[in-house]
């Protein structure tokens, strides 16, 4: 019994022995584990900051002295990570070998091998998407012709392919793809930024990173009500009755009678040929047609005061060079000719039928009701103080293509003051090489209607027109500019246009946000930059959001069936979206609904830089022709298309609105494993 007891005892504590070696492995294990996590999380560090494989491996030596290893019990390296899910992971080994001396007396090993593995995923931070092609069944972004993408703060996304083919480039840290292919890039287009080590390629789905953007449904939601905005209606003039025709010419006794007719009287200066009307203050005085006499000046009422009323009802003409002084008060008239030099003071002016201006014509503040509208001759200088205008459309067509309008200026310059109220129902009309200023300050408001030729305004080869800002801008109407023709826009909170936007000429668009129902063309049937008040302009802006809702296209010419465009030698194109507000880094908006309108930029010259997003989500963007935009200094350029295609030119995108789907970047790494 004693030696079995003593074999027993002896069997135990070998059996105890044995399970303290073993166990020591475990702990072993334990500490090796916790040494790998330490590692790998270290050199995800590193490798997030530098990307360089040398630098996580320091950072992975570093762990293994301070915690008593030798550098060949610790290895890491890069490889997938094992969560599937595209992002690689920082996987490090640490290996060591404790001595056993109990295990060979039963015939094992004598080195008890302990490892233990990490991985820290290199996770990214989601980097903004400046350059999306959405539609899954076209071609996606596609590069020809030279063209050079500079990305390199932010990912070019692809729901379809990416085409790089050689000669052309990208610049960027990441390319998603959701073809069947990866990106084509036969001569290795597609490169990391400097200081990135590789760009990161991945297939995956983009979403549209503005689709639920507050910013972009309240802007376009204002479509429909564009759309179904009218002009002003017409003023509604009767022509007054009653009174005598009276000349002021040389048969002086039918004339003084014809005055004191109208209860008024009249003298006449035969060394200066000079007639004087007087009337009593606050008086009402009528009269059928009034006219002058050639060689003669006429002082109509020149101490009348503001109460005074002149009843017309046939024609007031001055149909020579002569000179008519009217004094202030009310104007009610059947029709008015002009030329010579005519001054009117302040008050109301209400014509029944044709207003038509020759000469020299000035007037001054005051109310102006005009229910046939205002039309302007050749070499004509006309002048209006501030006030309202209610005009309605002449009875014949201004030029050859402008159809009938309210304003119909063929002089020479027609100057409106301000801040002025502006109610046309038939648009405005400006013949080539006439100059016409509507409006001063900042408080004006236009209300343009459509003219019988569709357009709010039609501006002819060589017009300059100018509109002062505005807390009102709604035009029902067409915008249609020539070539050489110059046209700047007020700035204004919102600017509602139910038509298109087609100019051939310089245009100055005023801040604000453009809010057009058709489309936006520039140069599509030829023209291109003018110097305009002393600068060269095709078209610029500054805090400016286009939001267009496609319901037209051109039917032709350089810019068929785009929602916007900028045309082949069209140059000069400079605009800025807003830094703040409801639309901040918004440019240019198009279609969302129906209309797979989408966006063109073909043109050849040079100086045009677009800053802000541009925004089809429904219609392509097409850059090409050496179009180089996006490369002014603070500019961002984010481009969200059906598809995108870019050649012969650069642009140099970066994100403005801070959202994206996809991308690449240093992040917080993560422990998965």
């Amino acid at each position: 019994m004693a030696i079995m007891g003593s074999a027993i005892l002896i069997f135990l504590i070998g059996m105890t022995a044995l399970v303290a070696e073993f166990g020591h492995g475990l702990v072993t294990r334990v500490e090796n584990q916790r040494v790998a996590d330490l590692a790998a999380y270290a050199g995800a560090l590193a490798y997030n900051a530098s990307s360089s494989t040398p630098t996580m491996e320091a950072a992975i030596a570093q762990v293994a002295a301070l915690n008593g290893l030798e550098s060949t019990e610790v290895r890491g390296w890069v490889e997938a990570s094992p969560r599937g899910n595209g992002n690689q992971a920082v996987t490090v080994s640490v290996t060591r070998t404790n001595l056993l001396l109990l295990a060979p007396v039963l015939g094992s090993s004598a080195n008890l091998v302990v490892g233990a593995r990490a991985w820290a995923e290199i996770a990214t931070e989601t980097a903004a998407a400046c350059i999306v092609a959405l539609d899954t069944a076209g071609s996606g972004v596609t590069l020809s012709g030279g063209t050079a993408v500079s990305a390199p703060k932010c990912s070019v996304n692809s729901n379809a392919a990416v085409t790089v083919p050689c000669g052309t480039s990208i610049t960027t840290k990441t390319v998603t793809y959701n073809s069947s292919s990866a990106p084509s890039q036969p001569c290795s287009g597609i490169k990391a930024p400097a200081g990135t080590a590789s760009v990161s390629i991945k297939k995956t789905v983009t979403t549209d990173p503005l689709a639920s953007s507050p910013a972009v449904a309240s802007a376009t939601s204002r479509l429909a009500t564009v759309a179904a905005q009218t002009g002003p209606s017409a003023p509604s003039v009767t022509a007054p009755s009653g009174g005598s025709d009276i000349e002021f010419g040389w048969d002086q006794s039918t004339t003084q009678q014809r005055a004191a007719a109208a209860g008024c009287s009249a003298s006449f200066a035969s060394g200066s040929n000079i007639w004087t009307l007087t009337c009593q203050p606050g008086s009402t005085a009528r009269f059928g047609n009034v006219s002058l006499g050639g060689g003669i000046k006429l002082d109509f009422n020149p101490g009348g005061v503001a109460s005074n009323v002149y009843e017309i009802g046939g024609a007031l003409t001055n149909a020579s060079s002569g000179t008519i002084t009217f004094g202030p008060g009310t104007y009610k008239i059947g029709s008015l000719s002009l030329t010579g030099t005519n001054t009117f003071g302040d008050g109301s002016v209400v014509v029944a039928g044709n207003a038509a201006f020759s000469g020299t014509v000035r007037f001054g503040n005051g109310t102006f009701t005009f229910a046939r509208g205002l039309t302007t001759g050749g070499g004509s200088t006309v002048t209006f103080g501030a006030g309202t205008f209610h005009f309605g459309a002449g009875t014949s067509a201004c030029t050859w293509n402008s159809g009938t309008v309210s304003i119909c200026h063929t002089g020479t310059t027609l100057t409106f003051g301000g801040p002025s109220t502006f109610k046309l129902s038939a648009g405005i009309a400006v013949n080539g090489g006439a100059t016409l200023t509507m409006g001063s300050g900042s408080t004006n408001s236009y209300d343009i209607g459509a003219g019988s030729a569709g357009y709010a305004f039609i501006l002819g080869g060589g017009s300059f027109t100018k509109l002062a800002d505005a807390n009102l801008f709604k035009v029902s109407g067409n915008i249609d500019s020539g070539g050489g023709s110059c046209f700047a826009m007020p700035a204004s909170g919102q600017h509602d246009i139910k038509g298109f936007v087609a100019t051939g000429g310089g245009t100055i668009l005023g801040a604000g946000v453009y809010t057009v129902s058709g489309y936006v063309a520039l140069g599509g049937n030829g023209g291109g930059s003018v110097t305009c008040w002393g600068n060269s302009v095709g078209m610029t802006g500054a805090g400016v959001t286009l939001v267009i809702g496609g319901s037209s296209t051109p039917s032709g010419g350089n810019c068929s069936g785009q929602a916007f465009c900028v045309a082949a030698g069209y140059s000069r194109v400079a605009l800025t979206a807003p830094t703040t507000g409801a639309t901040a880094n918004l440019a240019v908006v198009g279609p969302t609904g129906g209309s797979r309108a989408g966006a063109s930029f073909t043109q050849g010259g040079s100086g045009t830089s677009l800053s802000g997003a541009l925004y089809f989500p429904k219609g392509p963007i097409t850059l090409s022709g050496g179009a180089s935009i996006g490369d002014g200094s603070g500019q961002c350029l984010q481009i969200i298309g059906s598809l995108i295609s870019l050649s012969g030119g650069t642009a140099a995108a970066s994100e403005c609105l801070g959202s994206g789907s996809s991308g690449g970047g240093a992040g917080t790494p993560v422990l998965v494993q």
